[in-house]
């Protein structure tokens, strides 16, 4: 109670922290460890402060009246206070401990998650399914254009002769069976013709 008995009375009084630890020449930090429970005055503060609240030392303590303010009895109140705060300080220091290490398995935990078992997930995505090579031809002139796709026909990788790159967009799509549309429009409407030389895996749709 004594911290509590301190902020209380302290407010009572209408000090701020820093005004306190003026009056007791200590610092306002060692005011507020006071009121938080992190440590105690010795016996000679704990009377001057008892002085500057109008208070007996046994009502700042929060017992019985200490028979004429007996120091020795006080200095043992005070040493049973201290031990208490030790003791709570160490349970403190074990818990915060403990919810760290449960924090950091947690967090090790979600990497593995994440990088464990996505990225597996992504490389599946990128594995070749199937792969298919035009011959394509205009003009008295033959060209080639290969792509290859995964299962979901997501194109993974196209190429071949600049001629077809250069004058269709079968190199922005995104999708085998679009890439392949864009390939048998662009020929068939400038009288050319295109047909699969080679294909092979997850074959495109007609």
């Amino acid at each position: 109670m004594l911290n509590e008995n301190i902020k209380t009375l302290r407010k009572n009084k209408g000090f701020t922290q820093e005004e306190l630890a003026i009056r007791l020449h200590v610092t306002r930090q060692t005011v507020s460890k006071w009121e938080h429970g992190y440590s105690v005055p010795d016996a000679q503060l704990l009377s001057e402060m008892a002085e500057v609240f109008e208070v007996s030392v046994s009502d700042l303590l929060g017992m019985e009246q200490l028979k004429q303010e007996e120091p020795d009895a006080l200095i043992e109140q005070l040493s049973r206070i201290n031990a208490q705060l030790a003791i709570r300080n160490r349970r403190m220091h074990r818990f915060w401990k403990v919810l760290g290490i449960i924090l950091l398995v947690l967090a090790i935990a979600a990497m593995v998650f994440l990088f464990g078992i996505r990225l597996p997930q992504r490389a599946e995505t990128n594995r070749e399914a199937g792969r298919t090579l035009w011959q394509c031809s205009l003009a008295g002139k033959t060209y080639q254009y290969e792509i290859t796709y995964n299962d979901n026909y997501q194109v993974l990788a196209g190429g071949g002769d600049g001629y077809v790159a250069d004058h269709t967009d079968v190199e922005d799509c995104d999708d085998a069976n679009k890439a392949a549309a864009h390939l048998h429009d662009y020929f068939k409407e400038h009288g050319g013709s295109i047909k699969v030389v080679k294909q092979k895996g997850l074959k495109l749709t007609e």
